[in-house]
């Protein structure tokens, strides 16, 4: 099994600025996650201003599958929030794997938490969790940066804008339907921690959950979205709330349902998200547990609002934070978007894995 990384849109035109979101309508505190070797990743902000939710597979090596990280190293890792007024740039103090993450591929426990040195003003928006278990059948709203890609075409690898875009699918199963009775143990996914879904392409020959599981849906025509290269660990909204992570992906067994043939994110694939809802206990116990955090929760409640002169600058209660902020786009900065690994066209799973 490979996995996915941002948005894939059902039209021809990959930059089709409808799947476009900018700073300011809603969602600033979806998270730009930038990578040793120039990949990356996205992440959330959760209620406390202080923690990020993303997945843990993109802090991995992937050559050394079946090896996990369970303490990666912060200082390698910079996290990129886009306002209206500035780019905040932060790098996190530390960053917690979920336990259960092995880095094999059931990408069970793919849920990491960036922990940053103190809570961030409100201008940056904070995401709830989904708590309840009642996913399956719902639509959902997924955002992350990645490369372009298209469901007829797949991926444009040769991407470098990091652009956050959006749109929508629907969670029609949990991910241990995806689990052969004699499977690989490593491609084992645990019951009830997965969502899965696929990228309808509004005709039934590229339905893959209809034709392999009997499950008929022909998707949501234009909002129809999968996942490509930089959306791991990215959200998937129910309610205005984080309900999954992207996490991975594969092409069906059936030849002739994903339409290029190949793992690149194209219509008729699977997709798998981290089921926020089942982690919901974890996730209390790593923010709750931050020792830095009633103090900076009270530092936060008593800081200014941020103003487009403030923005020049930093306040006065962000001076110890390793954080700059960034006017007019990226400048020098290139990110090299790592292409998938090779696979073979109709395999559930595979041996090698990309990082995200």
């Amino acid at each position: 099994m490979t996995f996915p990384l941002g948005i894939s849109v059902p039209v021809a035109n990959p930059r089709d600025p409808s799947y476009e979101v900018l700073p300011g309508q809603g969602y600033d505190g979806v998270a730009l996650i930038l990578l040793p070797g120039g990949d990356n990743c996205t992440g959330t902000l959760l209620t406390s201003g202080q923690h990020i939710l993303t997945a843990a597979h993109c802090f991995e090596d992937y050559s050394q599958d079946g090896e996990p990280t369970l303490e990666p190293e912060p200082n390698s890792v910079t996290v990129v929030f886009r306002l209206p007024q500035a780019e905040l740039t932060l790098e996190p103090v530390h960053i917690d794997i979920h336990p259960d993450w092995d880095d094999q591929d059931g990408f069970n426990g793919d849920l990491a938490i960036i922990h940053l040195a103190e809570v961030l003003p409100r201008e940056v928006p904070r995401y709830e969790l989904y708590r309840e278990f009642d996913e399956v059948g719902q639509v959902f709203t997924r955002l992350g940066y990645g490369v372009m890609a298209t469901g007829a075409q797949g991926e444009f690898s040769e991407d470098e804008s990091m652009v956050l875009r959006a749109g929508q699918n629907r969670y029609e199963a949990l991910g241990e339907l995806y689990n052969e009775e004699e499977g690989e143990p490593e491609s084992y996914i645990q019951p009830g921690k997965q969502l899965m879904y696929d990228y309808d392409s509004g005709r039934s020959q590229n339905d893959a959950l209809g034709i392999e599981y009997g499950l008929l849906d022909l998707g949501l025509g234009a909002q129809e979205i999968g996942s490509s290269g930089g959306d791991s660990g990215g959200p998937a909204f129910i309610d205005g709330k984080v309900a999954g992570l992207s996490s991975s992906g594969s092409s069906p067994e059936v030849e002739g349902i994903d339409v290029t043939l190949e793992n690149d994110t194209s219509f008729g694939e699977y997709f798998f998200d981290t089921r926020v809802s089942a982690y919901g206990a974890y996730i209390d116990q790593v923010v709750m547990g931050e020792p830095r955090l009633v103090q900076a929760q009270e530092s936060y409640l008593d800081q200014p609002e941020m103003s487009a002169s403030t923005t020049q600058g930093l306040p006065g209660e962000w001076l110890s934070l390793p954080v700059v902020l960034a006017l007019g786009g990226w400048g020098l900065l290139k990110l090299r978007l790592r292409s998938k690994l090779p696979t073979e066209a109709q395999s559930k799973t595979s041996d090698e894995s990309q990082e995200g």
